[in-house]
């Protein structure tokens, strides 16, 4: 899940083309009635349109342009991914319709700053960028029936004819029934007691608006939201597909006959010279655009684990390579048929940990770990790999991970021996893996899962 603390940077020179649109449209256009340039579309899987203020429909496509009016609007099998010139992210779900009603955002006066958005029908998913960090009460999602402020945060909204809801993954919303006290030209959060504060630390619960209430309930949450709410049917085929993904990514895991006769290649990796984890949060969000991402099998994230999204987001355009009870590696689809890997790709190559969340369990219970050195060494040539991580517990308990083994001709590689189990992936295109991991130390076991970069 992404946080908005630490928003995902865009490609190299967009954010300052997007400004650069931004003040165009507002300085120069507003004279021949142009509407500020605003957000780019990042992903597109299967069909969408957009629905321009002017009246004209285009079919979308990644790369295009949104700006203040649109309404993006996907077919059934359409998801849509956008970021916005402050870094803010919006999905947009299949069957949805989405507005982009106001976006203003200005570093140096965040009282002028405005976001709105509205869900007239669908499921979206929305994660705050400097705009709204900057003033929080400065950001605003409308529904038909309620509205929802914020106070930094990630969160996903199911909109239909009957009722409103939504989940959090990381801070907290506000949900407010339209009323008095509760206006849709209004920007922030609602107030008064009729409205309801829904944060992710209150677990497995969604806040809750149908049509004729006047008060925000909080309900548990349903598995569904961030599939489908329209029939327990297609809840039933999602949880199968789910499970089926899981079931098959756990068997990927689970090391060969040939790999458990090799075992781990220790010599190989105690060879590895670990470079000290420099970044400030290895925990932190996943980017949509990458080729592999962990999607967790529940709705509402692991404590202190930030990587994972919901596994509705991460099957989008990907199948599962590796998994265990919590998390799978999803991997983009390969585009046609032919070897695995180029012909080109046969160098060694050191990856650098881009991404990492990691817990340590004991008998006194879980609590929170990182890493503080890493390596991951992949010999193209040979189809190999090698890899080591030093892991510090909060309560100051310490662990090395070493291991090396075999890539298989998918692209996945599992190792396990004593006290120790690596999982993993390797993509398409040779930039990027990830994995998890197991390594048993001080009485307790250290288990988390990462990515990586070159």
């Amino acid at each position: 899940m992404l946080n908005p603390r630490t928003p995902r940077t865009l490609r190299p020179g967009t954010v300052g083309k997007l400004v650069a649109a931004l003040v165009a449209a507002v300085g120069l256009g507003s004279a021949l009635g142009a509407t500020p340039e605003v957000a780019e579309v990042t992903l597109l899987v299967g069909e969408a349109q957009v629905l321009r203020a002017n009246g004209s429909t285009e079919a979308l496509q990644r790369g295009a342009r949104i700006h203040v009016g649109d309404r993006v609007q996907t077919a059934a099998n359409g998801h849509v991914h956008m970021r916005f010139i402050d870094n803010a992210a919006v999905s947009v779900r299949p069957e949805s319709l989405l507005e982009v009603q106001a976006y203003h955002y200005d570093p140096q006066d965040p009282k002028a700053n405005e976001v709105r958005f509205r869900v007239e029908k669908g499921t979206a998913r929305s994660i705050s960028g400097a705009a709204t960090d900057l003033d929080k009460s400065r950001f605003r999602l409308n529904t038909p029936i309620a509205a929802i402020g914020v106070r930094g945060t990630d969160f996903i909204v199911r909109s239909d004819t009957d009722s409103v809801r939504a989940t959090v993954a990381d801070g907290v919303i506000v949900v407010g029934a339209f009323g008095p006290g509760c206006m849709a030209a209004a920007v922030g959060p609602c107030a008064g007691n009729d409205a309801r504060e829904q944060s992710a630390d209150m677990g497995r619960l969604m806040a809750e608006v149908k049509v004729g209430d006047r008060v925000t309930r909080i309900v548990p949450a349903m598995e569904s939201l961030n599939g489908n709410l329209n029939g327990e049917r297609e809840y039933g085929t999602r949880r199968s597909a789910m499970a089926a993904a899981r079931s098959s990514g756990m068997a990927a895991a689970e090391p060969t006959a040939g790999e458990m006769l090799r075992g781990n290649d220790s010599a190989a990796a105690d060879l590895l010279t670990l470079a000290q984890v420099n970044m400030p949060d290895l925990n932190r969000p996943s980017d949509f655009d990458a080729q592999l991402i962990w999607g967790r099998w529940g709705i509402v994230p692991a404590r202190d684990d930030h990587v994972s999204v919901p596994y509705s987001f991460a099957r989008i355009g990907r199948h599962v390579t590796v998994a265990d009870e919590d998390f799978g590696l999803f991997r983009t689809n390969q585009a046609g048929s032919g070897a695995l890997f180029p012909d080109t790709l046969n160098a060694t190559v050191e990856f650098h940990l881009t991404r990492a969340s990691a817990s340590f369990d004991s008998g006194a219970g879980s609590e929170g770990a990182t890493v503080t050195a890493s390596n991951l060494t992949v010999d193209f040539a040979r189809r190999s790999f090698a890899t080591g991580l030093d892991l510090l517990a909060a309560s100051g308990v310490t662990g090395e991970l070493r291991a090396a083994g075999e890539i298989r001709p998918d692209g996945i590689f599992s190792v396990r021996d004593n006290g120790q189990r690596v999982s993993g992936a390797v993509s398409f295109d040779g930039r990027e893996a990830g994995y998890l991991f197991e390594r048993s130390a001080g009485g307790g076991q250290f288990r988390g899962i990462t990515l990586w970069g070159n």
